[in-house]
């Protein structure tokens, strides 16, 4: 033992190895913060470049229930109006943003861009922080790969153009009900609070888009996943079901043809038209791209099996479930019964399967659920040490900034065209080609802009 003891020397000889194998991974580590870093000012120009500040379509409308619900100034009044189906939605957020908007904001639609711009942020950093707790520096630096997905031009999209602001409002809350109730199951001790949190979260999720409704078949799904006591559970289950009952009281649209009315092949022309369109749905961004289309919803179906089989394997394996983990198969979850519920609700319609390139962030957060998986892999078992794992981390952040770059040149293009429509639009023009950007009945955004014109000056 002396011997042994009298010689340190012989332990410390691992040292410069281990040293050096730190160096070789500051490199990789300090280019994926640099690719994040560029991905993040990127998203914010795609922003900057593609913002429109001038209502049309569904905003003139919001514009004009609320110049409504100004004037009548009632509570009954004010119920009705956060609370009335806009379509098949009650998009009780959005009316709240136009209000402030006019009353606040001058009508310049500033609002709504902030607003969703901090709920896409509140996003991308909560996924990153479930990936980074309890995480070494390297798996950090990797999980960075996770809000690079959300901060995508897709996304910048949503946030630039206000009348989209719908998704990224109702996709904050749902992600912001996961990471708390994911929280409340593996932290017994804050358990009450994050469970709180988690449910007031859940129930706002639908006031931004109808979509918002999957969150609780979700959350249901993640307690049974993480053996949630019984009597939370069944909170729960009571709270979504009421929720969901009162969303679409009086709000479903009614059947034009019944069951026996429905021959076997237009069942099956149904069938195959859901099944097409869930795969047009999950391809997005690509399948907006007409000579991808087909690929692009191979590429979804693709997905969405590899999704399925790795739901049903939790299934079938049990294995302990961490924050993380229970966050990812949220995502996957609700990408999943997001386009289940689009393919549905386009099972007897006539046009052409297009999914609008706006419903791109539901996809983006299953890929994040699926890369969020394969990280959680990756750290159980390393490729070949952990150098390369950082090297396929690099490769696919590159990816990443080079799609980024590509389809932001894109979308400034198609926003500009956009933004230069709705801007030579004034009261008085009839022109044909304002029908389909400005509004199908041009009387009445005449109404509209001239009644928001006479507000604001009153003010």
């Amino acid at each position: 033992m002396d011997a042994i003891s009298s010689s340190p020397v012989r332990f410390r000889s691992p040292g410069p190895a281990l040293s050096s194998l730190d160096l070789d991974k500051r490199r990789p580590i300090a280019a994926l913060r640099l690719l994040f870093a560029v991905q993040l000012v990127v998203f914010a120009i795609v922003v900057w470049k593609i913002a429109i500040t001038t209502p049309y379509l569904d905003m003139l409308t919001w514009q004009h229930d609320a110049l409504i619900a100004l004037r009548t100034n009632t509570v009954s009044g004010w119920w009705a109006h956060l609370l009335h189906p806009h379509n098949e939605h009650r998009l009780a957020l959005v009316r709240l943003m136009t209000l402030f908007d006019l009353t606040l904001g001058g009508g310049n639609q500033l609002i709504f861009i902030v607003v969703t711009l901090f709920a896409v942020l509140m996003m991308a950093w909560g996924l990153w922080r479930v990936m980074a707790d309890n995480a070494r520096r390297q798996d950090r630096a990797l999980a960075l790969i996770v809000p690079m997905l959300v901060l995508s031009s897709t996304a910048a999209l949503d946030v630039g153009l206000p009348i989209n602001c719908v998704y990224p409002l109702s996709l904050a809350f749902l992600v912001g009900a996961l990471v708390l109730f994911s929280g409340a199951i593996v932290a017994p001790a804050s358990a009450t609070r994050l469970f709180i949190g988690a449910i007031i979260c859940a129930s706002l999720a639908p006031y931004g888009n109808m979509t918002g409704l999957a969150v609780w078949p979700v959350l249901l799904w993640l307690g049974l996943r993480g053996r949630l006591a019984p009597a939370l559970l069944l909170c729960v289950l009571l709270i979504g079901g009421a929720e969901s009952l009162l969303y679409l009281w009086n709000n479903m649209p009614g059947s034009h043809a019944s069951a026996s009315g429905l021959s076997a092949g237009h069942a099956a022309s149904s069938l195959a038209r859901i099944v097409a369109y869930a795969g047009i749905f999950l391809g997005l961004p690509f399948s907006r791209i007409p000579a991808l289309a087909v690929p692009s919803m191979v590429l979804g179906l693709g997905l969405a099996g590899v999704t399925i089989a790795l739901l049903l394997r939790d299934c079938v394996t049990r294995a302990p479930s961490t924050r993380a983990s229970l966050v990812s198969t949220g995502l996957l979850l609700t990408g999943i019964g997001v386009a289940c519920m689009a393919a549905l609700g386009r099972a007897n319609e006539e046009e052409a399967l297009i999914a609008p390139a706006r419903y791109a962030l539901y996809v983006l957060l299953l890929y994040a659920g699926l890369v969020m998986r394969f990280l959680l892999w990756l750290r159980r078992h390393p490729l070949s040490g952990r150098m390369t794992d950082l090297r396929i981390g690099l490769g696919f952040a590159s990816l990443l900034v080079l799609f980024q770059g590509v389809s932001g040149f894109a979308g400034f293009r198609a926003a500009d065209t956009l933004r230069k429509s709705v801007q030579s639009w004034h009261p008085g023009q009839h022109d044909e080609c304002y029908l389909k950007t400005i509004f199908p009945d041009l009387g009445y955004a005449d109404r509209v802009r001239r009644d928001v014109d006479a507000y604001l000056l009153e003010r």
